[in-house]
């Protein structure tokens, strides 16, 4: 369709805007709940429908719903995780699985119950960042719902970090509303969901002022208290080492699976022990948090640069993860096209990564040139992230402007 009346026709994001933003807020959020739902809706069934049962032999289930399942099977049985049987997962992101196995621990139930945890995302970034632009705050929602590797982790492959990305962005979004308490508490259901909180709380710490870095310690430790304590006192003996995590583990020191370049120098013999793993990424954290703070960054200028050097140094790393710093960068997204193309682009290389060497794992052939190779991809991925990041650095997104920047 060319010019109507000597005007452009709006594209179809200006339209679905137009078509997001009627109506009142309640609305508006059920328009994102049935966008989100119908986007990833589509998602599972091409899985179920095509991608399956064509290639069942290659995409098989998703390699990680068999552990969910498994434990969440053993709290239904009454069995205490750490006591009972042995995980290395944090203990609420077990608890949470008991939910889709209850609506029967198919693929498919696991698959929408993540795809509502995106959702949740999306709304939650919606409200908290509609006070500064409604318009520009609807549509960082629906770039995160249409973001690709969402809809094929969440959707498809059923990871359960759609609950770690919500958990990881929810705190900070609280401390843009000042309100650190929330924050610190939101921050610790975190860590007790998947750790990744971990990154970012430093940083948020600092952002705060006296008062609130007061409150954010005494939610955190207040929660921890009162969740952790009685578990100590009543199995001293069963507290989990997470060395999954902390890449502790002697057999595979960058913690398993991992498309990290320094997993694949690990794969070619050159990788670091894991003791220099967990120094280099505390390391980073410290000195990346303690810069941001330095530079005076404002609060997602400084997560953004945080979550990239933990990035950066943790040797494992697994192609979801990205959706963290995806979540943070394309916040730029919203007045910069070019930033959604690049976080876009850099998923290619990451993919044939994961597809050539089996998530670091399961290599096609178990040579050095595959190794090599996926070193290259990955360092491409990891080169497009970096590009994203530099150009929008000095910059500060539309929701922590002053009031009138864009008078």
């Amino acid at each position: 369709m060319g010019p109507v009346d000597g005007k452009e026709r709006p594209g179809i994001g200006e339209r679905l805007l137009d078509r997001g933003l009627r109506g009142d807020v309640k609305r508006k959020l059920l328009f994102l709940a049935v966008l989100g739902l119908l986007l990833f809706g589509t998602a599972i069934a091409l899985d179920g429908l095509v991608l399956r049962p064509l290639l069942g032999d290659v995409l098989s289930e998703p390699t990680d719903l068999d552990f969910y399942r498994a434990r969440a099977e053993s709290i239904l049985e009454g069995k205490v995780p750490y006591v009972d049987f042995s995980s290395e997962s944090p203990p609420l992101i077990m608890y949470l699985f008991i939910v889709p196995q209850l609506a029967g621990g198919s693929t498919q139930a696991y698959q929408l119950f993540f795809a509502a945890f995106a959702v949740l995302t999306a709304m939650a970034l919606f409200l908290c960042l509609r006070e500064r632009d409604e318009r520009k705050a609807m549509a960082a929602s629906l770039l995160y719902l249409v973001y690709p590797l969402g809809l094929m982790e969440f959707g498809i492959g059923a990871q359960d970090e759609a609950v770690t990305t919500f958990l990881f962005v929810l705190p900070l979004l609280l401390v843009l509303h000042r309100r650190a308490a929330a924050s610190g508490a939101a921050a610790f259901v975190g860590v007790l969901t998947k750790m990744f909180n971990v990154t970012v709380l430093p940083w948020m710490f600092l952002h705060c002022d006296n008062r609130g870095r007061l409150r954010m310690v005494l939610a955190f430790t207040g929660l921890a208290c009162l969740v952790l304590v009685p578990f100590l006192l009543l199995f001293p003996d069963d507290l989990p080492s997470f060395t999954y995590y902390f890449l502790g583990h002697p057999e595979t020191p960058t913690g398993g699976s991992s498309i990290s370049p320094w997993h694949y120098l690990g794969m070619l013999g050159y990788g670091l022990p894991g003791w220099a793993g967990v120094a280099l990424t505390m390391i980073g954290l410290a000195g990346s948090s303690l810069f941001a703070f330095w530079k005076r960054m404002s609060l997602w200028q400084g997560a953004a640069l945080v979550t990239l050097v933990f990035f950066l140094t943790y040797p494992k790393i697994l192609l979801v993860y990205f959706m963290m710093p995806a979540v943070l960068l394309l916040m730029w997204g919203v007045e910069d096209r070019k930033v959604v193309i690049k976080l876009t682009a850099m998923l290619v290389p990451l993919f044939l990564s994961v597809a050539l060497t089996g998530n670091g794992m399961n290599p096609l052939e178990d040579e050095p040139w595959v190794w090599l190779l996926g070193l290259a991809l990955s360092l491409s991925g990891w080169a497009m992230m970096l590009e994203t990041w530099w150009r929008v650095k000095d910059s500060v997104p539309f929701f922590e402007r002053p009031e009138d920047a864009d008078r």
